[in-house]
């Protein structure tokens, strides 16, 4: 047996999913100069060069183990520290990190926010265009 509304998710293009496909298509007949993908959330520039710095620093000095490892499910406590350090400074708040969850994409995160904040038999409104998952 398998959760046939999961494997029509799967079996069906989503209207995302046509976008990027149709982008691939365009850059191959018009040059990858001319057109821009943001159908994923592609970046279109490249990351500062502290990002690249940290990842090499990272790479370099961090035990494999860790660095490649699974974190807690809802983030790293010093993440989520440094996040919530960095937010109640800038908009002088008072937050917590318990209260992040951390979570690598749309999806998951939509998916996680969605089932705890509503019921088996409740209903969500969403407008289209929408997020297919």
């Amino acid at each position: 047996m398998y959760n046939s509304k999961m494997y029509s998710l799967g079996a069906q293009g989503s209207a995302i999913r046509e976008l990027y496909e149709y982008g691939k298509k365009r850059k191959k007949e018009i040059g990858e100069d001319n057109v821009f993908d943001f159908s994923l959330g592609n970046p279109s520039i490249p990351s500062p060069s502290i990002v690249n710095e940290t990842l090499i620093d990272l790479i370099k000095n961090t035990d494999p183990t860790k660095l490649h490892g699974y974190s807690s499910a809802s983030g790293d406590d010093d993440v989520k520290r440094s996040i919530v350090e960095y937010l109640n400074k800038k908009y002088n708040t008072d937050l917590d990190y318990k209260y992040i969850y951390m979570s690598v994409g749309a999806a998951a995160s939509l998916t996680i926010s969605l089932k705890a904040l509503i019921n088996p038999s409740e209903e969500v409104i969403i407008i289209a265009p929408y997020f297919p998952e």
